[in-house]
């Protein structure tokens, strides 16, 4: 056996994969299901900050599967929707709306496949313990059948609607978008003072940051407790530029106190443009396109795009004497989360569903999931409290799940495939009937517009239950037992998850939420291509191996940003040393000791009831943590342990015990709690250094244990008749005796080995008599010649201990 590790530590992952390791076994109970963020197929390489949040869920897989479950543990790839497109249309340089679909279809899908390749082969490098058969694509036939029976449910039941109305649209991506969609962006700009005319030819001055807008301006409100405009109300305003008027009306929610009090309202500035001119019945005068250009209401304008036109617009003002000043300010923007231009709002028909009239609903059912940490349900309420809009579920692009409908060309009738024939496309499949039930016309359009990516993404749960398929785990695995996620998707994959679920089973999706923050680059900023601070793991492991960069995750506390930082990955490599160093130590003395040849009947030497007593602790702590997913927390307390007490102490008590020639039963209960011990640091450290802690399992443990793997060994449980408090804390007493020697010895820079000739305890008789049992394993492990205990009312001098206890040293 070598004395550093191997290097090739990654040959255990084929081995997983050949024995089947992490397989799900359908006819087997207790089963411990996990709804496995399935990543974006949108990039190249996967960053450290992916290796973090994926490698904390599987910690927790682990550690369940340990404990005896039937884990379900799938990799899903999301691979439909946006952002596939906006990758496909960056690295080919194309534009959509200049290419076939079908070409465009082509291109994303050789590329889904080939970079889910690559994300499959880094998951199973950096050592996720999945279950790769149940592995599914958004875009597969088994999401698209699943995605569109739900469509098809929802419909039936009067949950969805189709609806022409105002909408948030994209125009760089000339597509719809859900408020989940949208991101704030701060920026610069200016609030500019516009002098409409009243009716009577006095001065209106308007305050607003988007001139390219008064085209469209279809009324101004004031608030009717403003003295200033109260008599104008009812009355006209002349629009500037324009010549044409429009109504002054009132509402209370004008903020008297921004800009001069009077409101421009135009179709459509923002939300609450939209809430007036639904309220109001007002008029519309829509003037930008679906390309984000002005048309022919705008003007002299038209052709322009939004800023050209703001450009324009504001030297004709200044020109005719309507800009009388302007002030910089900063304001936040709604800007599509994908490509970061800020949204209009355009009117066209789509599919919606109704979530607005279910707020409270959904609030109970956030109620219900038990949240680690528990503060992040608040952003799941504030999410809901902050609802506009119900769900708009339809875009206009190429790639993704086609809606399961049909329209008859004569009387717009709606015509829904039947559920045997999914997955189907309407345009190239034939609807389900040859004349509309309507109006008997046989000539019918398809559907153009593809399903959001989300109405695909929120049934993971389903999609994992095989929901209404005929090999359905619903009544396995429904509702799942966690899903781990980022805290950014709260809004969007967990709620929309949840709306799923309420309507489709009544139940929650899932019992258990765990929420992680991000990986932040070195200075804690996020990592971004633009910034060129992105840390790829690949990097990474050409220095150090894959267990050290899965310890970095462990920094993280629960549901908190980590920064990367080196020396962590450093501290994962010193912990793996220290782990096969400490092994190599117990090898040598147990290579010739069989633990199932041994006889039980026999009472442990002290110090080894000493330490499977901190043991029974370490394991309590560590499960009581692992159950509340602090999979952090779990960790240090098991790297304590095995520093403080097992390699720093116990190791150093034992030897003269382990070199001893006398096989005597002093010596074998050494050797077998040295065994137990480490096996079950062993099962303690997998979760997190799965590749090492296999490789030793398998050099010497397998043969004993007889289970194949690490990973399937049963996680260690609390002996009873291994605690021992009261042995417990004589030993920790020890342990603080031989502190205060070592520092002794260290502050005359004397070596560890050097001899003492004598050591005086000052202590209570019943004090002495406990620590008389570990007399021998001081003397040995300190080189010291004689121990002596006297009472405190003989000492004159000496070096004081914690617990009371004082000593006195002669070298």
């Amino acid at each position: 056996m070598e004395k550093q590790y191997p290097k090739n530590l990654e040959k255990w992952g084929r081995f997983w994969e050949k024995e089947k390791i992490y397989k799900f076994k359908r006819d087997k109970k207790s089963i411990y299901s996990i709804d496995t963020p399935p990543p974006y197929v949108s990039a190249e390489h996967l960053h450290v900050g992916h290796v973090m949040s994926y490698v904390q869920a599987d910690f927790i897989a682990r550690f369940w599967r340990q404990k005896g479950f039937n884990v379900f543990y799938p990799m899903g790839f999301d691979d439909n929707g946006l952002p596939t497109e906006r990758f496909v249309e960056k690295k080919y340089n194309i534009d959509k709306s200049k290419i076939s679909k079908k070409n465009f279809v082509e291109l994303c899908l050789k590329e889904t496949r080939r970079i889910s390749k690559i994300y499959k082969k880094f998951w199973q490098k950096i050592g996720l313990s999945i279950d790769w058969s149940l592995s599914y694509n958004t875009i597969g036939p088994l999401c698209q059948k699943i995605s569109q029976k739900s469509f098809i449910e929802l419909f039936k039941n009067k949950k969805i609607i189709r609806r022409e109305e105002p909408i948030i649209w994209c125009p760089k991506c000339q597509t719809a978008l859900s408020q989940a969609d949208l991101i704030d962006k701060k920026e610069s700009g200016y609030l500019n003072f516009i002098k409409f005319l009243f009716w009577n030819g006095k001065e209106a001055i308007v305050a607003t940051t988007r001139p390219e807008l008064i085209p469209a301006c279809i009324a101004l409100f004031v608030n009717p407790l403003d003295k200033r405009y109260k008599a104008f109300i009812g009355k006209k305003a002349i629009v500037p530029l324009g010549n044409y008027k429009v109504p002054i009306l009132a509402s209370q929610k004008v903020d008297q106190k921004f800009g001069t009090g009077l409101m421009m309202v135009c179709t459509w500035g923002d939300i609450e443009d939209i809430y007036k001119w639904k309220q109001y019945k007002l008029k519309t005068r829509l003037i930008i396109n679906k390309d984000g250009s002005l048309n022919e209401l705008s003007g002299v304008y038209k052709g322009l795009s939004i800023m050209e036109a703001r450009k324009k617009i504001l030297i004709d003002l200044e020109k005719n004497g309507f800009l009388k000043k302007k002030e910089k300010i900063t304001h936040v923007l709604n800007v599509h989360e994908r490509c970061k231009t800020p949204i209009e709002f355009l009117k066209a028909p789509q599919w919606f569903i109704k979530i607005l009239d279910i707020k409270k609903t959904l609030k109970k059912q956030g109620k219900k999931i038990n949240w680690y940490p528990k503060f992040m349900k608040v952003k799941y309420d504030n999410w809901v409290d902050n609802l506009k809009w119900d769900w708009c579920i339809s875009r206009q692009r190429f790639y993704g799940t086609p809606f399961p409908v049909w329209y008859c060309s004569n009387c717009g009738k709606i015509i829904l495939a039947k559920e045997k024939d999914l997955p189907v496309d309407p345009t190239q499949n034939k609807p389900p009937i040859s004349r509309c039930p309507k109006c008997k016309s046989n000539k019918f359009l398809p559907e153009t517009d593809v399903m959001d990516t989300w109405m695909t993404s929120s049934l993971t749960p389903l999609i994992n239950a095989r929901w209404k398929e005929k090999k359905s785990l619903i009544q396995k695995i429904y509702p799942m037992n966690l899903r781990p996620q980022g805290f950014e998707i709260i809004r969007s994959w967990l709620f929309y998850t949840v709306v799923k679920s309420f309507f489709h089973t009544k139940t929650l999706p899932w019992k258990n939420v765990m929420i992680s923050g991000w990986g932040l680059d070195w200075e804690g900023k996020k990592m971004s291509k633009s910034l060129g601070n992105v840390i790829y793991p690949e990097e990474v492991l050409k220095k150090y191996p894959v267990d050290a960069l899965r310890y970095w995750a462990t920094k993280a506390n629960l549901g908190k940003n980590l920064r990367y930082q080196e020396k962590e990955v450093e501290n994962g490599h010193r912990l793996m040393t220290k782990l096969w160093n400490a092994f190599y130590f117990s090898f040598f003395h147990l290579k010739n000791f069989n633990i199932n040849n041994f006889n039980y009947n026999f009472k442990l030497y002290p110090t080894d009831q000493w330490i499977f007593s901190k043991l029974q602790e370490t394991i309590k702590k560590s499960t009581n943590y692992f159950e509340k997913y602090e999979y952090g927390k779990a960790r240090r307390e098991i790297e304590d342990f095995f520093w403080k007490d097992f390699c720093n102490n116990y190791l150093e008590l034992i030897k003269y015990r382990l070199y001893s020639k006398r096989e005597d039963i002093i010596k074998k209960s050494a050797q077998f709690t040295l065994y137990k011990v480490f096996l079950n640091i062993l099962k303690l450290f997998a979760p997190f250094l799965p590749y090492l802690t296999e490789e030793i399992y398998q050099l010497y443990f397998r043969k004993l244990e007889k289970v194949k793997s690490i990973h399937l060994t049963s996680w260690p449980v609390i002996e009873k008749d291994l605690l021992n408090k009261k042995i417990e804390l004589t030993g920790d007493r020890i342990i603080n005796l031989i502190n205060a020697i070592r520092k002794s010895k260290s502050e005359r820079n004397y070596s560890l080995k050097e001899e003492v000739k004598r050591l005086i305890i000052y202590c209570s008789n019943d004090m002495a008599k406990k620590l008389s049992l570990f007399v021998n394993d001081l003397k040995e492990m300190n080189n010291i010649n004689v121990i002596e205990f006297k009472t405190k009312d003989e000492i004159k001098n000496g070096i004081s201990v914690r617990d009371g206890l004082k000593i006195k040293i002669q070298f």
